[in-house]
């Protein structure tokens, strides 16, 4: 079998990479098996290095690394990363263009989303790669589209949820279009597409009920895109009587350009798994609870256990295990605010975001902007004060991180985007204090002259 690989130079990084995505590949049904948050993502990141390749062949290869930030071959990442393409081979997904509408020479098929893969490792380099293929009947559409969608692989990366990536991804393919407006179609036929679920695997309640769809999958969804990505998108309800019975979406492009995203953005977040560990949870049940669920439950369930742990003024966490498992299960965590859009790109009539939450999406972009303060500040330095920063760090910091953190440091330093991170966001802190709301006002004010 040929192999298709990558140059060097083709080699595609979440922080830059444009997608085209075959409207076929986008609204996609699953039929066996659930498509989460992270399997769409590692399947678009796949999708993008095929497409870069630049030789014919059937087979498509590329660094472990470059395709999921923070790897290494026996890392707890490689077995996300192993879980994921185990699901992309096993899952069945329903292929159209995106309607339910039976319209002359139209088509429809069924598929996996890969064919097949394998992780191996270069004897010789010790570097780590990933080889996988597509299905014959799909391979060209995928790869060398005729109609296709130009996603973001950055704005990817920020999306929290399933419902929240797969809703982007349609919407996106809508916005040059005249009317702005996505398909119309029943509810019952966005709730496979935007949840992931097959519906023989969704509760009755689910099914049968348009609230708890809006609840649990329009709302958090729609919420999430407006607030990280490039677009706006409102939902459109159409009645029968009093009875929602179709939905589209309005699809705008933002005027005001959104502020600096995270320059290499994680496929994986880790850290999750770490914090699942630091309760009690096995290592092993952590990474498989990972895989399943979406990462805004498991960050909701975890902030409600972590501060149920917290508290003084109630009885003692019996089980913070069980505590946190029946939340995720149950979905009753509040859950943690998308963050909110960068200033100055609200619509008119829309409701505006909480204070603190502006706050927090403010401070998150300042922490950004420092610790690019702080690695040139490292990088101007001797050898002997750059030994010093890091030994300081280990003595200081290291310690109180997550126990994949550590390895992480030790193993590669600062090669790890994880450890890159807390890294400089300890020396920014070391070096400038915790900011301070002048900080932040005179950050605001900097970034507005600059837009």
């Amino acid at each position: 079998m040929a192999t298709k690989r990558a140059k060097k130079t083709d080699v595609v990084t979440p922080s830059t990479a444009e997608l085209r995505k075959a409207v076929e590949a986008i609204a996609i049904q699953p039929k066996s098996g659930k498509i989460t948050l992270l399997t769409r993502k590692l399947f678009n990141v796949l999708l993008a290095v095929a497409q870069q390749a630049d030789e014919s062949g059937d087979t498509y290869r590329a660094l472990l690394s470059d395709i999921v930030a923070n790897s290494a071959f026996d890392s707890n990442d490689t077995a996300l990363v192993k879980e994921h393409l185990r699901r992309m081979v096993s899952v069945q997904v329903e292929w159209s263009t995106g309607t339910s509408s039976q319209k002359p020479g139209r088509k429809w098929g069924i598929s996996t989303l890969i064919a097949d893969a394998e992780i191996l490792e270069d004897p010789t380099t010790r570097r780590v790669w990933v080889e996988f293929s597509f299905a014959p009947k799909i391979k060209k559409k995928l790869l060398d589209p005729v109609q296709y969608a130009r996603l973001s692989l950055q704005f990817q990366s920020q999306l929290r949820s399933s419902a929240g990536l797969a809703l982007y991804e349609i919407c996106v393919r809508y916005l040059t279009n005249p009317s702005h407006l996505t398909m119309r179609e029943a509810w019952e036929w966005w709730r496979p597409i935007l949840s992931g679920t097959p519906d023989t695997e969704a509760g009755d309640e689910a099914k049968r009920e348009y609230k708890y769809f809006k609840r649990d999958y329009l709302r958090p969804a729609i919420a999430e895109v407006n607030a990280v990505t490039n677009i706006f998108v409102e939902l459109i309800e159409h009645r029968e009587g009093r009875r929602v019975a179709e939905i589209q979406f309005r699809v705008t492009e933002r005027k005001q350009p959104m502020l600096a995203l995270d320059e290499h953005p994680n496929v994986f977040d880790s850290t999750l798994v770490d914090r699942m560990v630091k309760i009690g949870i096995p290592l092993k049940e952590a990474q498989t609870l990972y895989a399943d669920s979406e990462e805004n439950r498991i960050r909701a369930a975890l902030q409600m256990t972590e501060q149920r742990m917290r508290s003084t003024s109630l009885p003692p966490v019996r089980s913070a295990p069980a505590l946190f498992k029946d939340a995720l299960k149950k979905g009753y965590a509040p859950p943690v605010e998308a963050l909110p859009a960068a200033p100055g790109a609200a619509r008119v009539g829309a409701p505006a975001a909480p204070a603190d939450d502006l706050k927090a999406r403010l401070l998150g972009e300042y922490s950004a902007y420092r610790r690019k303060e702080a690695r040139a500040l490292y990088e101007e330095q001797g050898d002997a004060e750059r030994d010093v920063a890091r030994q300081s760090f280990e003595e200081d910091e290291l310690p109180d991180l997550g126990a994949h953190m550590r390895d992480d440091w030790r193993r590669r330093g600062l090669d790890s985007k994880l450890a890159e991170t807390a890294f400089f966001d300890w020396l920014a802190r070391k070096t400038w204090g915790e900011p301070t709301d002048g900080d932040l006002l005179s950050f605001t004010l900097s970034q507005s002259r600059a837009v």
